[in-house]
């Protein structure tokens, strides 16, 4: 899956500019296109600066350390940015990365300020991702990935993942979802998802993961997706990848909403 890593060089980096429709701050995500590798995804990266960080006078000049590193501990990608502090405290960088998971690293040393995390990028598409700095060592995680393509109409049916007992049969009525820690990024063309169990949710042994999708009615269709959750941790994070195009969107026109539904046309495989 990593091959690209090895016949590739890091891309350059970029930071990005105060927005010019405004003069300051960030401006609307929307990745430079002219900076895409053939198949390497377009990464921009919105980094929340630490509070030492945030001190230090707006005209220093500040530098970042931005890692990749794969499940064999190969780095395809490793840079350094160099941004001025100035008045905001989210500064956006953006470079390409070959496709494949990833454990995402940001470093401040003179600052002493990092941040831990996980990534899965898919050819050609572009990804944004929010990371904050924290003061010292950054808290480790845990997740399951979770990710895939989609047409640009799957924003229009607000979609989010969900939590639900393992024993609710096909058709059967969805009440509450189990409460749960996911974190969804909805992109143009592609979706994100970590996922995070907890000791409420290991203690039930297993559960099922459901795609909801809203109807224009403010009820929901409930899409079972067969992924093993939760997963004993081994160093690094499974990675499911679920692709959705639009004629699995529209053959849910007439289906039973509030109800898990288990459509053969929605299919995963391992990242």
């Amino acid at each position: 899956m990593n091959d690209l890593a090895t016949r590739y060089s890091a891309a350059p980096p970029y930071v990005t500019e105060p927005c010019p429709s405004t003069g300051a701050g960030v401006c609307p995500r929307a990745p430079r296109k002219s900076s895409f590798m053939i198949g390497f995804a377009h990464v921009v990266l919105h980094v929340s600066l630490c509070n030492a960080m945030a001190r230090v006078s707006p005209h220093t000049s500040v530098a970042m350390r931005v890692r990749l590193i794969d499940r064999s501990g190969r780095r395809p990608y490793d840079n350094v940015f160099t941004v001025e502090r100035g008045s905001q405290n989210v500064k956006s960088i953006e470079f390409d990365a070959p496709r494949g998971e990833y454990r995402l690293l940001i470093a401040a040393p003179v600052y002493n300020c990092d941040a831990t995390d996980y990534a899965a990028f898919i050819s050609e598409h572009d990804r944004n991702i929010d990371e904050t700095l924290s003061d010292g060592k950054a808290p480790d995680t845990r997740p399951l990935l979770l990710e895939g393509t989609a047409p640009p109409s799957f924003l229009y049916v607000a979609p989010t993942f969900v939590v639900l007992d393992k024993d609710l049969p096909c058709k059967g009525p969805i009440d509450e979802p189990i409460p749960s820690h996911i974190d969804v990024e909805n992109d143009q063309n592609a979706y994100y998802v970590h996922m995070y169990s907890d000791p409420s949710i290991a203690a039930r042994g297993a559960v099922q993961i459901a795609l909801r999708l809203a109807t224009v009615s403010g009820e929901f269709h409930y899409i079972r997706i067969k992924v093993p959750f939760p997963v004993p941790w081994i160093g690094f994070p499974d990675d499911i990848q679920f692709n959705v195009d639009e004629d699995e969107l529209d053959s849910l026109a007439g289906e039973p909403v509030d109800v898990l539904l288990c459509p053969k046309l929605f299919r995963t495989s391992a990242g």
